[in-house]
């Protein structure tokens, strides 16, 4: 007799994971696979989240340790894109319900907080349900995304670190600059 997935085996994957290999890029690649595993169980993320899905929508954690480990549900509305930003932790998103019209930006620049940044778009993607996407080490956890398709779009998001007090940076490549702000600040 099997047992039932849970949030916690998804967990107990990740540490095996970061235990084996830390989030190096081997590392990320295995845990976006456990991702993959996760995004097919919408049924673990219970409430749906709710907020300003203009900007995307934070629950209170699913998973959260003393290490800074935490997974989170997200919901991004189809409005309007979410500010270019940045979370300060590597990351996986996983999408459980809705695709997402998911940008990935790059720093051009040498520098790694607020001020002067030059960033680029590198890649522009729709992601359908059960795809995850890595978020890679800062400074490069570069990203923009919204529901596409008029829908919001669900998702299950897992950090290295606690993203929900860790300051954000959010560039205006026009502008050349990027400002950092507290989350819940925006």
């Amino acid at each position: 007799m099997s047992t039932a997935y849970t949030i916690d085996s998804f967990i107990g994957e990740v540490k095996g994971i970061l235990a084996q290999d830390g989030p190096t890029e081997q590392g990320l690649r295995r845990i976006a696979e456990e991702m993959r595993v996760l995004a097919q169980h919408p049924e673990l993320a219970g409430e749906e989240p709710s907020g300003n899905i203009h900007t995307g929508s934070q629950s209170r954690p699913l998973y959260q340790d003393d290490s800074g480990l935490i997974l989170v549900r997200a919901m991004f509305g189809p409005e309007q894109m979410t500010p270019i930003h940045s979370h300060g932790s590597w990351g996986v998103i996983g999408v459980y319900k809705g695709r997402d019209q998911y940008q990935i930006w790059r720093r051009l620049d040498d520098g790694t907080g607020a001020g002067e940044a030059k960033v680029e778009l590198v890649e522009e993607r729709i992601l359908e349900p059960g795809e995850a996407v890595i978020l890679p080490p800062p400074p490069q956890d570069i990203h923009a995304q919204r529901g596409h398709d008029g829908k919001p779009t669900y998702e299950y998001v897992l950090f290295g670190a606690n993203t929900m007090v860790l300051p954000r940076l959010y560039f205006d490549p026009h502008g050349e600059s990027a400002e950092e702000i507290l989350p819940g600040q925006r």
